[in-house]
């Protein structure tokens, strides 16, 4: 952006017809003067409204206030008249004084101390009361203003007042209602008219009021423009294609911003501007009773004694259809045309031969609709100057086949501008659709992309080129930041730079680059600068929660798309970030999930196992011991039961002390683990009795293991060095492995025997214990 200005410009909702059509006007400017333009959509100052419920959480809008300051923005127009049309005069006042170091200039409402742009409120309002009353003999006439903050909807009832007091007619205070300048005022409207059905009109603040007015009166089985007059403000683009048409006040948002702008460097330079006032003008339609109605200026052309192709008469047309705000080189060459066919015309009907100049006529006007004249201009201003031309130009006629070959010629007109309106209808539809598809695209990518462990801005930023958005720049704060609408919003001081899309080429931001200070958002070096830029700042937020920024580059033609984009892209975002807060939640369920196992079958193995030997206790040598039993591997094969008693332990227990008692079970345990393969299962039955599964391979194996449990035996107790031995006595039981087998039955004969022994041993030496008497 280098040397060249950058422009801020505050304002309520760029979804407003009102305030498009003043973006529209501001963009131009500052194409004119060739600066940088900055939008933020803020909202209204109190975003609470009574008739807007459903705008829960639209104050978030107001957090984008709070990125503006004089690091990257040079001068600052603010639509006070809108943002700050429910808060009262200390606090819009208030609400200036944070940009203290930006040079600021106020925009459709006077505030002391700055320089501003506003409306004359007063002629075209007076001219709409009093048409009522004059031509339509209406006394009763009810008031929707706008809210009592607002200066111009102070302004214009006053207006009211006075028309009514010129005319004799009383004032009455019931008869007025305070709204919000938004359709939902449709609501009161209707009220008003429950409460009074004496009402003969019903005038409004705006357009927006009115349209809402409309929808409500007209549930109520009330005809407007006959049951009840109807009249508003604005002439908002929709304003003609009410059901009457809406009789109306023209205040051409677009060419107030358009001069304010303009200004921009002058101020600057000089630190001085004077107030503007743009003129409104009165725009007879149906909704006032009139069958016949006429746009503001075509009455112009009554003043003059003939339509000509002279300098005065084009210059109306101009005015007419342009307004004095465009400078635009493409809307120079479609004056230029203008100004041609006006002459052709002239020429055609003074004199001339009409047969051919006719033709060259009609090849200039197709000519002229190639060109985009709808951006500039409306299909209702082109249709009343074409009338007002053919009048004038008949009037100049005197054959009467000359006059059918005129209205023939502008029947044709008529029929082609037709055409171009509905091929710019087809066009919008087509963006609307496009629009749709893109949003659609954009999701599917981002869900589809998604990893885990990342979400993919880049991706959301890759379709934004196909609804008219140059680039883009996804902003993101470290986390999210909760905003109530009670509380103050107090943004943190850094961001970080997620991704950033030029011409449709996406780029994810490096970790150790993203973050940046909230002043540089505008100005970061990712930000093209090679040419002069209108950006669009807009919040990514759900709920309470604010997750960062959305700014785009757009012009204003598609400034429509940027909503439907942040909108869309707040949605993927916080439903991305639930899915990682679900991971998260998933992954440590699984971890704690894995810990509980781990610590079950901590707790299986202990319950199966005896804590002072480490074998398997009773519990876990039935276990295991089944499932041997059971493994097809080991049908048929020989296996044995050996059952073994230690001889001496309470000998040893009386005489050394239980520790010495543990010593010699813990001893017994190794003997028999030592003799017999890993693969078998030797446990601790209880008390001094073990148990041992074993699959021999051959029958005949009792000899062998009780052999060489007495070597073993032998070796430990010379080893130990205690002063007593450590035996025991063992039975066998073999068998061949089946499912069938009862390892019950197998224990019980494996303990008889081995009590077989231990009578054998006592019968011997008088006691089975050795050495014992």
């Amino acid at each position: 952006m280098g040397n060249r200005l950058n422009i801020g410009l505050l304002v309520d909702d760029m979804d407003a017809v009102f305030t498009r059509e003043a973006c529209k006007g501001a963009e131009q400017g500052a194409i004119d003067i060739d600066a940088n333009m900055f939008v933020i959509p803020g909202g209204y100052l109190d975003s609470s409204d009574a008739f807007d419920a459903h705008q829960e959480y639209g104050y978030q809008y107001n957090a984008l206030f709070g990125f503006i300051n004089e690091k990257h923005i040079d001068v600052l127009y603010v639509m006070m008249g809108m943002i700050g049309c429910r808060v009262d005069l200390k606090e819009r006042i208030h609400f200036l004084e944070r940009y203290a170091g930006i040079p600021i200039i106020t925009l459709y409402s006077k505030m002391d101390g700055y320089p501003s742009v506003t409306f004359d409120n007063r002629i075209g309002f007076d001219h709409a009361i009093q048409h009522l009353i004059e031509h339509h003999n209406v006394r009763r006439i009810g008031f929707v203003s706008g809210p009592k903050t607002n200066t111009d909807a102070m302004e214009r009832l006053d207006v009211y007042k006075t028309v009514l007091e010129r005319w004799d007619i009383p004032y009455r205070e019931e008869y007025i209602v305070y709204g919000n300048f938004e359709e939902t005022s449709g609501v009161i409207a209707a009220r008003l008219y429950e409460a009074h059905e004496e009402l003969q009109a019903i005038v409004f603040a705006n357009d927006r009021m009115a349209q809402g007015g409309y929808e409500e009166l007209q549930k109520m089985g009330i005809e407007i423009g006959s049951d009840l007059l109807v009249i508003g403000f604005d002439n908002s683009i929709f304003a003609p294609t009410l059901s009457p048409p809406l009789t109306t006040v023209e205040a051409n948002a677009a060419e107030l911003a358009y001069y304010a702008v303009i200004h921009a460097e002058k101020f600057l330079a000089t630190g001085k501007m004077e107030n503007l006032e743009i003129f409104t003008h009165f725009v007879q339609r149906s909704s006032c009773g009139c069958q016949q109605y006429e746009h503001r200026g075509v009455k112009d052309f009554d003043d003059l004694p003939y339509f000509s192709g002279d300098e005065i008469c084009i210059a109306k047309i101009h005015d007419y259809l342009f307004a004095k705000y465009i400078r635009s080189k493409e809307l120079t060459l479609i004056k230029d045309e203008i100004s041609i066919l006006c002459n052709m015309l002239w020429d055609m009907v003074d004199g001339g031969c009409l047969i051919d100049l006719r033709k060259d006529c009609e090849i200039l006007f197709l000519q002229l609709l190639k060109r985009p004249l709808l951006q500039y201009t409306t299909v209702e201003q082109l249709f009343f100057i074409l009338t007002a031309m053919k009048a004038k130009l008949s009037e100049r006629l005197t054959e009467d086949a000359d006059r059918i070959a005129v209205a023939d010629m502008f029947g044709g007109f008529y029929q082609k501008l037709s055409l171009i309106n509905y091929r710019y209808i087809r066009a919008q539809q087509e963006q609307i659709r496009q629009l749709g598809q893109v949003m659609s695209n954009m999701t599917s990518e981002i869900f589809m992309m998604n990893n885990p462990h990342k979400i993919p801005y880049a991706s959301a930023l890759r379709n934004m080129y196909d609804i008219g958005i140059k680039s883009s720049y996804i902003y993101m704060f470290s986390k999210p930041v909760v905003h109530t609408r009670d509380n103050i919003y107090d943004h943190p001081k850094t961001i970080l730079l997620k991704a950033y899309c030029h011409d449709n080429q996406a780029f994810d931001v490096p970790s150790e680059k993203q973050s940046m200070h909230t002043n540089q958002i505008m100005t970061h070096d990712k930000i093209r600068k090679e040419q002069r830029v209108t950006m669009v700042l807009s919040p990514i937020f759900s709920g309470i929660e604010m997750y960062g920024l959305l700014l785009c580059e757009v012009n204003w033609e598609n400034f429509k798309n940027v909503a439907p984009a942040q909108l869309q892209l707040s949605i993927a975002i916080k439903s991305l970030m639930l899915i990682e807060q679900q991971g998260a939640i998933q992954k440590k369920l699984e971890a704690s999930l894995f810990k509980i196992k781990e610590n079950n079958s901590k707790l299986d193995e202990l319950s199966k196992s005896d804590e002072l030997t480490k074998l398997y206790n009773r519990r876990g040598f039935l276990e295991y011991a089944k499932e041997a039993l059971c493994n097809k591997r080991n049908m048929d094969k020989y296996a044995m039961i050996l059952y073994a008693d230690m001889d001496n332990l309470k000998m040893i227990n009386d005489e050394y002390g239980h520790e010495e008692g543990d010593f010699a079970l813990k001893e017994m345990a190794a003997i028999l683990k030592e003799a017999v393969r890993t693969t078998d299962i030797v446990a601790r039955f209880g008390g001094d009795e073990f148990v041992i599964f074993a699959l021999v391979g051959v029958a005949g194996y009792e000899n062998i293991m009780k052999r060489r449990i007495a070597e073993i035996s032998a070796r430990h107790n010379t080893e130990c060095g205690k002063p007593y031995p450590i035996e025991m006595s063992v039975g066998v039981c073999e068998f061949v492995c089946g499912e069938d087998v009862d390892i019950y039955g197998v224990i019980e004969r494996a303990d008889e025997r081995l009590y077989e022994e231990k009578r054998a041993k006592k019968a011997k030496n008088g006691s089975y214990q050795r050495g014992m008497p």
